[in-house]
């Protein structure tokens, strides 16, 4: 009864962590998946193409000013035509 309690509620779940990893444990449709591990951070960083290249992007960089958008000090006013009702 306490199982099918608990597979009802995800919020009792979470008071029984242990009991949550022993049903994983004993899943059979689990057991069948894919384990495959990736690790992402362990592959080398991908640099640019090329020095030049990495050259030219850090000169842009450094060049580039970035305004603020510059703003209407008039307020908005729209005209609606004549009422149709």
């Amino acid at each position: 009864m306490r199982t099918a309690t608990t597979a009802g509620n995800p919020f009792a779940l979470m008071m029984d962590p242990a009991g949550v990893r022993e049903m994983i444990d004993r899943s059979e449709e689990l057991s069948r998946l894919s384990q495959r591990q990736c690790h992402p951070l362990d592959r080398a960083v991908i640099r640019s193409a090329s020095a030049e290249l990495a050259a030219y992007d850090a000169k842009i960089d450094r060049t580039t000013v970035y305004l603020p958008p510059e703003e209407d000090s008039t307020p908005v006013v729209r005209s609606f035509p004549e009422s149709v009702n």
